[in-house]
């Protein structure tokens, strides 16, 4: 999680604001310790709302966010995707490049595009292992890249050669085209 920091990074202890002498005095002290305590919990709910405005800090703010971009998140999905998925979305408005197409792979794992522009395809070379994830990957790489461009994937991890989608597709020493199923 991305670090955070607001205006008082310290707990609250009122008793610094104040004369020592009035320490002193146990009901005005036993009053002090309760409303730092206060003003502490406060500090802190304040501390937690704010980070909710920000994707890479949001906790339980990321469903806020899945409904304003419209996303249908799987109850088992971690943060740490939800907030892959929700910055692919907002980033979506931007025309496609290398990078974008870079970041759209980062999200889902590592992985790098290799451009064929002559022949008006790209090859992604991924290590990506999980069937779920590489379903999101193809299907946001499916949206965002122009439509006059064919997409092949290298999954370097797959060795023996197989792997499903919604049917088989072959890997390994050859491509597979994604784009005109």
């Amino acid at each position: 999680m991305a670090k955070f920091n607001f205006l008082r990074v310290i707990p609250v202890d009122l008793k610094r604001y104040l004369p020592q002498f009035l320490e002193h005095d146990p009901t005005f002290a036993a009053t002090l310790e309760s409303l730092s305590k206060e003003h502490e919990k406060q500090r802190l709910t304040l501390m937690d709302i704010t980070k909710q405005f920000f994707v890479k800090t949001a906790t339980w703010g990321l469903s806020d966010w899945e409904e304003f971009l419209d996303l249908k998140p799987d109850a088992s999905d971690s943060d740490e995707k939800r907030r892959a998925r929700i910055l692919i979305a907002l980033r979506g408005s931007q025309t496609t490049t290398i990078t974008r197409v870079n970041d759209i792979i980062a999200a889902y794992g590592a992985g790098y595009v290799e451009e064929h522009n002559d022949k008006y395809f790209f090859i992604i070379y991924t290590s990506t292992t999980d069937k779920t994830s590489l379903e999101e990957m193809q299907k946001k790489i499916e949206i965002y890249k122009p439509a006059h461009l064919g997409c092949y994937v290298y999954l370097g991890w797959s060795w023996n050669g197989k792997i499903n989608f919604d049917g088989t597709y072959t890997y390994g020493t050859s491509m597979t085209e994604w784009s005109g199923k």
